[in-house]
């Protein structure tokens, strides 16, 4: 009878000492973590975190205000360069109109007979081989 308590026995006691296998691992695996216990006179007050966050808050609206500034100069700058490129192709559109106008053969012919020069009636060609005119 006693062996028989002994084997019933047995399977329980395997498991017991399971568990305390598994709490001695898991004592020393907690043992192994650091003490994390906060001194009071160590603390941040929260007039200083607060301190903190107004000075990130400040500083990062002066950034976007710097960033937003260069963009805005550099969109007027963009504009005036746009006006000027227009103002340079009006020009250069003046100057070829004016340029056609002098070199239309009417003004050209003008010019020709202000300075004296008589237009040709007949058609001559020149014979390379003789050096002859017809």
């Amino acid at each position: 009878m006693a062996i028989q308590q002994i084997d019933q026995l047995a399977p329980a006691l395997s498991q017991r000492s399971r568990v305390r296998e598994f709490a001695d691992q898991t004592l020393a695996a907690l043992k192994l973590v650091p003490d994390l216990t906060v001194d009071n006179s160590q603390t941040v007050s929260n007039r200083a975190f607060i301190g903190f966050l107004i000075g990130v808050f400040t500083a990062g609206l002066l950034l976007l205000l710097s960033v937003n500034t260069a963009l805005t100069s550099g969109a007027f700058t963009l504009e005036n360069m746009k006006l000027h490129l227009a103002a340079v192709n009006d020009q250069r559109d003046a100057m070829l109109n004016a340029v056609a106008a002098f070199s239309s053969p009417d003004t050209l012919a003008t010019a020709a007979t202000k300075m004296g020069m008589q237009p040709q009636l007949s058609i001559n060609f020149l014979n390379i081989d003789g050096g002859t005119t017809k």
